[in-house]
C-alpha cells in the first residue's frame, strides 16, 4: 500500500502502468492513495480494514539529519537545510551542505536525495574549496544532470529512464546489472558478484544466507505441528 496515486511516481506514467503489472502478476495485491492507520500484533489497519499478517514491513521514507536544527538555519518542510546555489549555507559562505540533508530547487524542483546528487554535490563543493584556497574565481552555479533512474521490479524485469528513454522488462534489468557491476570497485568483487546473481537466477537461491538464532527453537510435535495453521501473506506498507 502507499499514499501516492500510482506506483513508482518519480518514473514516467508508463514506466509507473509497467511496474504496476509486473507486482500484480507476480501475486501482490496494490492499494494507492491509502495509508496505515494501526499496526499490531495481528497486522495493519488501513482506510478502517484490517489486513492479517504475522508479518507487516513498513518503509517510511528517511528523515534529513538535525543540521538544520544546530545550525539555526532555513529548512524546507522535511528539515532539509535549504542552500544557495553554490551550496552554501545563506550567510554562511564557509558552511556546504550536500546531498539528502539539503534541498536546493533546479527548474522549479528540489532536487531527489539520491546518490548521484550527492556525489556530484559533493564534486562541486571540492572543486569550490580549493578554487578559493588557490584564490580563483569560483566556479558556475552548481546544476544537477540526470544520468536516469532504475528500479527493478522482480526477477529479469527493471525500468529504466533517463532523458526521453524509457525501457522496461529484461533488457532494463540487465542493463541494471551492467551499471551496478560497472560501479563496484574491485574488479574481484565484479566477478564473485556476477557469479553471485548467475547463481541466484538460475537457481533462485541466494548465494550466502545470514542466519541469527536469538533464542532455541522450541520442538513442535508432530500432530501439533500439522494442526497449526499456516500463517498469514505478508503486508508491505508505505507512508509516503
Amino acid at each position: 500500500m502507499d499514499r501516492s496515486k500510482r506506483v513508482l511516481g518519480s518514473f514516467s506514467e508508463n514506466l509507473s502502468t509497467a511496474a504496476h503489472d509486473r507486482l500484480k502478476s507476480l501475486g501482490v495485491e496494490i492499494l494507492l492513495e491509502r495509508g496505515v492507520d494501526q499496526i499490531d500484533e495481528q497486522g495493519v489497519i488501513v482506510a478502517g480494514e484490517r489486513i492479517a499478517s504475522r508479518t507487516v514491513i513498513w518503509t517510511a521514507g528517511v528523515t534529513p539529519s538535525p543540521a538544520g536544527k544546530w545550525l539555526d538555519v532555513e529548512t524546507d518542510h522535511t528539515g532539509r537545510v535549504r542552500i544557495l546555489k553554490d551550496l552554501t549555507v545563506p550567510g554562511h559562505p564557509e558552511v556546504f551542505v550536500v546531498g539528502d540533508t539539503s534541498s536546493l530547487d533546479q527548474d522549479g524542483k528540489p532536487l531527489p536525495g539520491v546518490a548521484q546528487v550527492a556525489l556530484q554535490q559533493g564534486r562541486y563543493a571540492g572543486k569550490l574549496i580549493l578554487r578559493r584556497l588557490l584564490g580563483k574565481s569560483p566556479p558556475p552555479p552548481f546544476r544537477y544532470f540526470d544520468k536516469g533512474s532504475m528500479a527493478v521490479v522482480g526477477k529479469g524485469f527493471a525500468i529504466l529512464q533517463t532523458g526521453k528513454l524509457a525501457i522496461s522488462g529484461f533488457l532494463a534489468w540487465m542493463a541494471w546489472a551492467a551499471i551496478h557491476l560497472e560501479f563496484l570497485a574491485q574488479s574481484s568483487l565484479r566477478v564473485s558478484v556476477f557469479v553471485q546473481w548467475v547463481w541466484t537466477y538460475l537457481t533462485d537461491q541466494r548465494g550466502s544466507r545470514i542466519i541469527v538464532n536469538h533464542r532455541a527453537a522450541s520442538v513442535t510435535p508432530a500432530k501439533e505441528a500439522s494442526a497449526t495453521p499456516a500463517p498469514e501473506a505478508p503486508a508491505l506498507a508505505s507512508n509516503r
